[in-house]
């Protein structure tokens, strides 16, 4: 019965947490923002001039002290070559500071454009960024706090939904994954099936 009791509860924590966070999104066939900035190669990232010959997947991820996001990007550079091979150019944008970045292409042998979301930017466009506050993360707040204070820029306390998006040579919306649950992500190999 004890049990039972715990799970109920974390289960309306995480339904609390997850139901206060804005479900508003970009959807299939919606106009797909500009991505303009600089990887952690420091390479020029323009979304205008790779559409032109590829399409591109579009990820969100919160810091390298996510374990989900972790598992998340290594699966990311397990699926790369197949998606490169598909015509596909990867994008992944955070808030993480740069040298936070490249700690995370360190630890994840990434070879995919990483981007740091000045002024959260990017996730403002695509409509994925939140504020971390006691309304949006009930659970764990003072260790995600903590965790973005250390990852990312001073005074910036927002996140985004891990969600993903792929984006068709005519600038439009071809795949969208965005569930306010952090530990739910999107499927490579879905994403590959429908290419």
């Amino acid at each position: 019965m004890k049990i039972i009791l715990i799970f109920l509860s974390l289960f309306f924590s995480v339904g609390k947490s997850i139901s206060q966070i804005n479900k508003e999104h970009l959807n299939l066939g919606e106009n797909a923002p500009k991505i303009v900035g600089v990887n952690q190669f420091n390479v020029k990232i323009d979304s205008d001039s790779i559409l032109k010959s590829q399409k591109i997947l579009l990820l969100f991820y919160r810091g390298n002290w996510c374990p989900y996001c972790k598992k998340h990007l290594a699966s990311l550079q397990e699926n790369l070559q197949k998606l490169t091979e598909k015509g596909i150019f990867v994008i992944v944008v955070t808030p993480e500071k740069v040298d936070k970045i490249q700690e995370t292409t360190k630890k994840l042998k990434a070879t995919y454009s990483i981007i740091h979301d000045v002024d959260n930017r990017i996730m403002k466009d695509y409509k994925v960024a939140f504020e971390v506050n006691e309304q949006t993360v009930t659970k764990y707040l003072g260790f995600t706090l903590k965790k973005i204070q250390d990852y990312n820029e001073a005074n910036n306390n927002t996140l985004p939904v891990p969600a993903t998006y792929l984006i068709d040579g005519n600038k439009k919306i071809a795949y969208v994954h965005y569930n306010p649950d952090y530990s739910e992500r999107a499927s490579f190999k879905e994403i590959l099936s429908l290419l």
